[in-house]
């Protein structure tokens, strides 16, 4: 499940999340979430319902719980928590670029080296970005040519895509012009102004850096192909990890830059390389 303080920020230590098991009493979990939250807690609350949970069966694994000292939450006036942000997007891209790899490097942090083919593999997770928390639904998608049909499904009613290909795999890189053109077919009646994000992402850094001559796809090549369509261009490694929060934290940035009131800036970003 993932914690939260009464304020709907979280405390210090940056890791909300916390491991549900059966076993754990319900006193011992109040314990346990002060302890992480680095505060006293006395009373916990569903952020959906805004209902108090005095149960853990009350619980599932995805949760978002309030933890406050005492104080009790009062439920919004249409019964729903519309405070609580939440946010849609779908990773794309052809088969084998390590779409899987890198959400699940970054859902549950670790490295799948066999994986089988997806048609499609739905997440949350909540994340604190810049001490404001957001649920990220991620839509994880099939890259084989057999799934082409679906792919205007996986793109609809998004805030935002990731399209990943692999810097040692050409062909990857020209397979996701298609895309693009789908986006601008799918969303060509939104305002200029609420431009949906997209995150390009050049996956397997780690190999095109032990070996140079494995690269088959520069980094001016991606970081001009990613300005032509208007996306952020980012280099990362699912097996090492490296930059995979940051893909998914720079999305967040960019959905709230068009969600929230901004002053007009003509200088836009087009590069996350760490």
């Amino acid at each position: 499940m993932y914690l939260r303080t009464e304020s709907g920020t979280v405390g210090r230590d940056k890791s909300v999340y916390m491991d549900l098991k059966q076993s754990t009493d319900f006193k011992k979990f109040l314990k346990l979430s002060g302890k992480k939250l680095k505060m006293k807690a006395v009373k916990c609350y569903n952020a959906n319902t805004s209902q108090e949970i005095l149960n853990l069966d009350e619980v599932k694994a995805d949760d978002v719980v309030i933890i406050t000292s005492g104080k009790s939450i009062s439920p919004p006036a249409n019964g729903l928590n519309t405070s609580q942000e939440t946010m849609f997007v779908s990773v794309l891209g052809a088969g084998g670029v390590g779409k899987s790899a890198i959400t699940l490097r970054f859902v549950r942090d670790f490295f799948v080296n066999n994986w089988d083919p997806t048609i499609e593999d739905a997440y949350r997770k909540a994340v604190d970005v810049d001490n404001k928390l957001c649920i990220l639904d991620i839509l994880d998608t099939a890259g084989q040519d057999e799934f082409e049909s679906l792919r205007a499904q996986w793109m609809m009613d998004k805030d935002g895509y990731i399209l990943v290909y692999s810097m040692k795999s050409r062909t990857s890189f020209e397979e996701l012009t298609p895309f693009f053109k789908l986006h601008k077919q799918i969303n060509e009646s939104r305002s200029s102004e609420k431009h949906v994000p997209i995150i390009l992402v050049a996956n397997k850094k780690d190999i095109v850096d032990s070996d140079s001559k494995s690269r088959q796809v520069s980094q001016s090549e991606g970081m001009e192909f990613a300005a032509k369509h208007g996306a952020i261009y980012c280099e990362a490694s699912a097996v090492t990890g490296e930059n995979v929060v940051g893909i998914f934290e720079t999305f967040i940035r960019e959905v709230r830059k068009i969600n929230l009131p901004q002053k007009k800036d003509t200088i836009r970003q087009c590069c996350c390389i760490l």
